[in-house]
């Protein structure tokens, strides 16, 4: 605690230090002063410390403010007290932006809006975008938007994809981290024992907290992790992003541009609706005979494992609720869906139409529906009511069964507690603060979605241990205790293992970048100055704000940022979307790379003269920080 509160004291000192630039005797004061906020991130402080450094060279003065936990927790989406925010985007597997880069965006925390000059145009090319069935006429529009965007606009400088690290023990066979564990287990197994381990049938992983095991109330990665496990994707998804026919869609057809009908494979059934609450390490091995079951909403019903089998009525019921503004966080994900029902005929079958945009009477495709496929299948006959009140979707569905309430119900509560589903194993028993244990169902598929094949758990028990600290994490698994380690965090660590035979290191490309964000409704790099233009420069018509904005970029010297934090070794992202939906990635021509003349040059045409003969504080500065992050890293290990 003494030794982060000394950091601490270091980084204000710092940054209030080196704020003052020397101009012979005379102290001049910045052009003015930004706010940079962070919320959580690994290395958000340390990249707060180098933007207000390098924001110095162009005599702008940067106040940074950490997120110190607590209550008042920052939120960029819901605060605005900042010029600058350092943030992520994650889980970015779609072409589909508009959630980010339009006004009506969930995730639009740089507060675009259209009166920002070429933001109409941009949303429009999003929208024609997202309609075009030629791929390459598609691609070309996305390629024009991201210039646009990057060029005009400028809401964002792009930073780092980070990559990934993952270890584990030498004698598990099996895993795949492109996959992810979920998607793993069933090629899963052992080949002997390794160092600390006591079981061949046993997989033991660390996690947070669970929060809410209710998928449609579920907004944390450590309850979507448990729902992995007890729960199957209706449409299989593969680590390149393409839909598969290997989980519980075994089929489709199109039947025109904007109608497809999709059948499920049969004999598949929901695992034991077990109410695991208040069990235990001691209790008895679930059982249905033994162990109690939860009726379900609908009519009362239970789930034995062999007397409900999962149909298309799952699948349509599943898509209706995430459209459904009555259950659903965010029903605009689905609101392409213009219609989605079981076939007259087979059970197994169901229908989807799709219109790209609801509110206009033409129908018009959309090409990305694919990417909201995949999502678990919930049982109707649990969640769904007799209730006759009729609601709707978000693209004009009719539905019948959900209520205003219906998420108070007995059955929705205690599915967030005691999920279960239809998937690889079964929730046995949680203890807050220590452990979640599930058990390998009897009752599952018995196909891996990675090719399609019969396969069977060899690894009968999975055990999440409650370890919150990735330090302690680490600890655990060189102990052998764990038999996986996210070694991200742990570069040091990562390559001392990496040339250990005892162990694997697997890598990937995370979905997603971070980035800092402007917020276009702040003085000086927005607000009124988005609308004075800077016309007749030799550097084109922008605003003035853009301007700023450019030279802000320009300052940065992001590759110093990746090599001195991440050795180098995180890949610098220049579009606005994530790379691996790219396809001419290296020839994208607006690239901010560090270039102080140019980012004056910017400031100049915004009508900051640039400082002469000035003696900056940058150097030492540097210099300090440099040392920061070295602290900072030594602490990390």
């Amino acid at each position: 605690m003494r030794r982060e509160i000394a950091i601490s004291v270091i980084f204000y000192l710092i940054v209030s230090f080196s704020i003052v630039t020397v101009k012979g005797e005379e102290t001049v004061e910045p052009f003015f002063t930004l706010v940079l906020r962070a919320g959580e991130g690994e290395n958000y402080p340390d990249y707060g410390l180098y933007v207000a450094q390098y924001l110095q060279e162009i005599n702008i003065d940067l106040e940074v403010k950490l997120d110190s936990g607590g209550f008042y927790r920052f939120d960029p989406y819901l605060m605005d007290d900042f010029d600058m925010t350092l943030s992520a985007f994650s889980d970015l597997k779609t072409h589909d932006m508009r959630d980010y880069y339009t006004e009506e965006g969930m995730f639009n925390l740089f507060r675009l809006d259209r009166s920002i000059p070429y933001q109409n145009e941009s949303e429009t090319m999003q929208n024609e975008a997202i309609s075009m069935i030629d791929l390459a006429e598609r691609q070309q529009t996305y390629y024009d938007w991201e210039i646009l965007l990057m060029d005009k606009i400028l809401p964002l400088l792009p930073l780092f994809s980070p990559r990934q690290y993952v270890a584990t023990w030498d004698n598990t066979l099996g895993f795949d981290l492109r996959w992810g564990l979920a998607d793993s287990l069933p090629y899963m197994e052992y080949d002997g024992l390794h160092e600390g381990q006591e079981s061949l049938n046993e997989f033991n992983v660390a996690d947070d907290n669970w929060r809410d095991l209710n998928l449609l109330k579920t907004d944390d990665i450590a309850s979507l992790f448990i729902y992995s496990l007890i729960a199957e994707p209706i449409v299989g998804w593969s680590p390149d992003l393409a839909p598969l026919k290997t989980s519980l869609v075994v089929d489709w057809e199109q039947i025109d541009e904007f109608h497809y009908k999709f059948t499920m494979r049969d004999g598949v059934y929901w695992n034991p609706s077990y109410n695991v609450t208040g069990r235990n390490a001691s209790s008895e091995s679930l059982e249905v005979a033994t162990t109690p079951l939860m009726n379900g909403l609908k009519n009362g019903e239970v789930s034995t494992g062999t007397n409900q089998l999962v149909t298309a009525k799952d699948a349509v019921f599943t898509y209706l609720a995430w459209a459904n503004p009555i259950v659903s966080e965010n029903p605009s994900y689905h609101n392409w869906i213009s219609n989605v029902y079981v076939d007259p005929v087979d059970p197994l079958a169901f229908h989807i139409e799709i219109d790209a945009n609801p509110e206009t009477p033409e129908i018009e495709p959309y090409v990305d529906f694919w990417s909201s496929l995949h999502q678990f299948v919930l049982p109707e006959f649990f969640l769904n009511s007799s209730d006759s009140t009729i609601s709707y979707t978000s693209g004009g569905v009719k539905c019948t069964g959900f209520y205003e309430g219906i998420q108070d119900s007995d059955s929705w509560g205690t599915a967030s507690t005691s999920a279960f589903g239809c998937g690889k194993y079964q929730l046995d028993y949680y203890i807050k603060d220590s452990v979640t244990v599930l058990q390998a169902s009897p009752y599952w598929m018995n196909f891996g979605v990675i090719d399609g094949t019969e396969q069977d758990l060899d690894l009968e028990t999975i055990n999440v241990h409650i370890i919150p600290d990735s330090s302690a994490e680490l600890a655990e698994f060189k102990a052998g205790r764990l038999d996986l380690c996210d070694l991200t965090p742990f570069p040091a660590e990562r390559k001392t293992m990496q040339a250990d035979t005892r162990f694997e290191v697997q890598c990937i490309l995370s979905y997603g970048f971070n980035l800092l964000a402007f917020n276009m409704h702040r003085p000086n790099i927005g607000g009124s100055s988005n609308l004075e233009w800077i016309n007749g420069t030799e550097l084109g018509d922008y605003t003035k704000a853009c301007a700023i904005r450019k030279a802000i970029c320009y300052v940065i010297d992001r590759g110093e940022i990746n090599q001195v934090i991440h050795n180098g070794e995180y890949l610098m992202i220049h579009e606005p979307m994530f790379t691996l939906h790219t396809w001419r990635f290296d020839s994208f021509p607006i690239k901010y790379h560090r270039d102080l003349d140019l980012a004056w040059k910017w400031m100049e045409a915004a009508g900051y003269a640039r400082l002469e003969e000035s003696i900056s504080l940058f150097l030492p500065s540097c210099l300090s920080v440099i040392l920061l992050i070295i602290i900072r890293k030594k602490q990390k290990n």
